[in-house]
């Protein structure tokens, strides 16, 4: 006798196949600036990353990360020489500006700071003497950058 029908098994797949294909398409379609703003988030908390790493590499060439005073991005250089961004891997400048290479879909978030420039000291501590506020913005939505004072690490969080 045949049966018809379909396995545990089978049912099991085809539902993990759903899933996967719905984790994927559910924030191509979602909320656009939510998206945006959280990608711009996270490229501003990786690139404060690398400013402290790189200078916990190497402390006898400290760098900092300083934002534009439009509010329109930010450029990582050297602490003695803070008009010139330092060099990408790919040969270019490590700066970004909203709207603009590989930022360009960000174009019209905004960042607020209550500082211009941040850097870290040879420890990974933090060089300013108070916790910087930075928060981007895009439309109504926003995301804050939460600096460590001691431990330098960086935290994104919804206001």
């Amino acid at each position: 006798m045949r049966r018809r029908g379909v396995t545990m098994i089978e049912m099991v797949a085809v539902i993990t196949v759903l899933v996967g294909v719905t984790g994927i398409a559910i924030p191509l379609l979602g909320n656009d600036a939510g998206s945006k703003l959280g990608a711009a988030a996270m490229m501003l908390r990786d690139d404060l990353e690398q400013v402290r790493y790189r200078t916990l590499a190497d402390p006898s060439n400290p760098l900092a990360l300083v934002l534009y005073e439009d509010g329109r991005g930010w450029r990582i250089t050297p602490l003695q020489n803070t008009t010139t961004p330092i060099e990408r891997h790919d040969g270019g400048r490590w700066s970004v500006t909203f709207g603009e290479d590989r930022a360009a879909g960000f174009q019209n978030v905004r960042i607020e700071a209550d500082t211009e420039m941040v850097w870290f000291d040879s420890r990974g501590v933090l060089g300013l003497d108070d916790k910087p506020t930075i928060r981007l913005s895009l439309d109504e939505r926003r995301r804050s950058l939460d600096i460590g004072l001691v431990t330098g690490l960086v935290r994104i969080s919804s206001p």
